[in-house]
């Protein structure tokens, strides 16, 4: 009965042993995997200047705000004759990618 108890001791250990060698082993593969995966996103997208370019207002329009986001810069002007737009521009080359005009309801 002592040899017994005596290998179940030694396989209870064994198992321990494994188990714990185990979690220090996955602990590891995490960090390493989270600081990889940070560094490629530092890696991506670097800052890149903006380009010199003009962007042609309506005559009489004024810039009210200013909004950037990734490749774009989203201008609020409002026009001489008091409507607002939106106009979204290519922050590199200065191209208007879009326009939205708001106009009253009639």
């Amino acid at each position: 009965m002592a040899q017994d108890l005596t290998q179940t001791a030694r396989a209870l250990k064994a198992v321990v042993i494994i188990l714990g060698v185990l979690i220090v082993v996955g602990a590891t593969v995490l960090a390493v995997e989270i600081f990889r995966r940070v560094g490629q996103m530092a890696d991506e997208r670097p800052l890149e200047a903006f380009a010199t370019a003009t962007v042609s207002l309506p005559a009489g329009a004024r810039v009210i705000d200013i909004a950037g986001g990734g490749d774009a810069v989203s201008l609020l002007v409002e026009r001489a004759d008091g409507r607002r737009q939106l106009i979204t521009v290519d922050r590199r080359s200065g191209t208007v990618i879009g326009t939205l005009t708001f106009e009253p309801e009639r």
